[in-house]
């Protein structure tokens, strides 16, 4: 019988035993508590209480590398932000078992709170009100009418519709709440970064299931050896893609794939495949002195110690003790010789560590990129979330880059990733980065040659023109994880004095031109020119102006100015 994790086993357990007390206060009477207990049970159905295959394929000690990765590297969350409750702090492990969203558990008792403030999710809090939900197969329908119509707005004003962007827009808002169980702050804040339809998609990719992936390891074993062994055990495996030569995809299996003698014995580790691009961007080489700031439960450390091939020194650093436990275990389980685990704030790294050739910072983010394994990301998280893990991250990030050494001769590099996709976490720290620190985006095309480039201007922001270089990779467009990865290159160990300026926003009274201005009267709106003479005299008027007000002017105002005289003399 594979070994199950203690605290897995305990959320399992508080799950089963929240799921009978709702389903006990449900059978008390026949009135409106009755009611309400029956809609819980509805929404912790509804929410996946059951396993997912996934879970099922997952049967062993390891948490998935980047919610682990993301929560580990929590490494100094609240120190900024405050501490938060379990719920939030656990959030990737919480998601996973489902069917304790509807309310929040504020005491840990495992049972439902029912002071608890109300849910987000319109169509949860319907079930959990007992009332009768809305009919979804019109919802959907909807959804979709009112992405094509926002995508093609001439054609369909042409159709007769008479609502204005705005109102059609609210009202995909609050159907892609009720219909995929988003809050609608979350719903807004896809729907206004992605295109209509493009967010559409992204919402149904966050609901479908992707194939378990795992890498193998190869200071053990080859992949087509481990691919045989792990047929012969009944697993049905294949390569994730090109891209990746360590990659396989697990279809299905007879045994827990986390149980296997071939995964007891480091032949392999489970991972999720966009993981994979931060170390293989980050381009290891052997005999450096790399960091992992967010290292647990071992993931991405490990990739890095078999890239190095067990020379050099590699830290791996991560905050919480607990966690600690589980890297080193897997470390020690794969066959690491070269890692120095240590337990200590992010922050106060620069202080404690040699100068390093490489660093590697999976920040700690709201997980908006992994819904698809944590539905409570969906509810949970919101905009003021994005701002408060930017802070972090941007403090993190600086301590990165202050501890690598510009004059490495083979590295002088920092790789930073998050598996979220909101702008605030991603493009807006490495703008910051590059406003306060001697460093540069370079590319890893070389390494990784797809993925979406990074935006360089969202809504009223603007960031650095090579922004373009980072790498955003979507449930929609890759079927992986929503990840972000940056790759910097430091040029100088100074510290620049003087920050430069934040000129990310534009002014307050640009207003976009949409085609729904384009009224027939503004079309047919006669515009009037001034004559050329006209101006010319303006032009000479102004170097004129500028002339008297004792301003020096250079050689092309004065060609103006000349050219102006003349063609006024001409004119007379």
């Amino acid at each position: 019988r594979p070994h199950v994790h203690p605290q897995r086993a305990g959320m399992k357990k508080k799950s089963i035993t929240a799921k009978g007390k709702a389903k006990a206060k449900g059978k008390k009477g026949p009135g409106k508590k009755a009611a309400a207990g029956d809609g819980e049970g509805a929404a912790a159905d509804w929410l996946g209480d059951a396993a997912s295959d996934e879970d099922k394929l997952l049967d062993s000690d390891e948490d998935d590398d980047d919610k682990g990765g993301d929560e580990g590297a929590a490494a100094s969350e609240g120190s900024v932000t405050g501490d938060e409750d379990d719920d939030d702090d656990e959030a990737g492990n919480d998601g996973e078992e489902g069917g304790t969203l509807a309310v929040r558990d504020d005491d840990n008792d495992g049972a439902y709170d029912e002071d608890a403030p109300r849910h987000r999710s319109k169509f949860l809090a319907r079930v959990v009100a007992g009332e009768q939900p809305a009919d979804l197969g019109a919802i959907k329908q909807r959804i979709h009418d009112a992405a094509a119509m926002l995508g093609n707005w001439r054609k369909a004003k042409q159709l007769g519709d008479s609502r204005t962007r705005e109102e059609v827009l609210a009202s995909l808002i609050a159907d892609c709440s009720t219909y995929f169980g988003y809050s609608e702050e979350l719903a807004e804040y896809f729907l206004r970064m992605f295109s209509p339809e493009q967010a559409v998609q992204f919402f149904e990719a966050n609901e479908k299931s992707r194939p378990l992936t795992i890498r193998t390891n190869s200071l053990k074993a080859r992949r087509a050896s481990l691919m045989q062994s792990l047929i012969a055990r009944k697993v049905q495996v294949d390569p994730i893609g090109p891209w990746t030569k360590v990659g396989l995809k697990v279809y299905d299996s007879a045994v827990p794939v986390g149980a296997t003698p071939e995964y007891l014995g480091g032949q392999y580790m489970i991972q999720s495949a966009s993981s994979f691009i931060p170390v293989m961007a980050l381009a290891p080489q052997e005999n450096e002195t790399i960091l992992d700031m967010a290292a647990a439960p071992g993931g991405k450390t490990t990739y890095i110690g078999q890239l190095m091939k067990n020379t050099g020194t590699l830290f791996a650093n991560d905050l919480r003790k607990e966690r600690c436990k589980a890297l080193v275990a897997n470390c020690h389980r794969l066959g690491l010789t070269n890692v120095v685990a240590t337990c200590l704030d992010g922050k106060k790294l620069p202080g404690l560590l040699p100068r390093l050739d490489r660093v590697l910072l999976d920040a700690p983010c709201s997980g908006s990129g992994i819904i698809a394994r944590d539905p409570a990301v969906k509810v949970k998280r919101g905009a003021k979330d994005f701002e408060e893990n930017s802070r972090l991250q941007k403090e993190l990030l600086a301590a990165a880059i202050d501890m690598v050494d510009a004059g490495s001769k083979t590295g002088g590099y920092i790789v930073y990733s998050t598996c979220s996709v909101s702008v605030e976490e991603n493009e807006a720290v490495i703008d910051f980065a590059l406003r306060t620190r001697s460093v540069e985006l370079v590319s890893f095309s070389s390494a990784v040659n797809f993925g979406v480039e990074g935006m360089t201007r969202y809504r009223e922001r603007r960031f650095h023109p090579t922004m373009g270089l980072t790498r955003r990779y979507y449930p929609h467009v890759h079927n992986m994880d929503g990840f972000f990865v940056a790759k910097l290159k430091k040029t100088s160990n100074k510290v620049p004095e003087r920050t430069r300026k934040d000129r990310s926003k534009t002014s307050a009274h640009v207003h976009a031109w949409g085609e729904e201005h384009w009224t027939p009267e503004v079309l047919e709106t006669v515009v009037d020119f001034a004559e050329a003479g006209a101006q010319g005299a303006g032009v000479g008027g102004a170097n004129g102006l500028a002339a008297a007000k004792g301003k020096p002017l250079n050689k092309r105002e004065r060609k103006k100015l000349k050219r102006a005289a003349i063609l006024a003399a001409r004119a007379a």
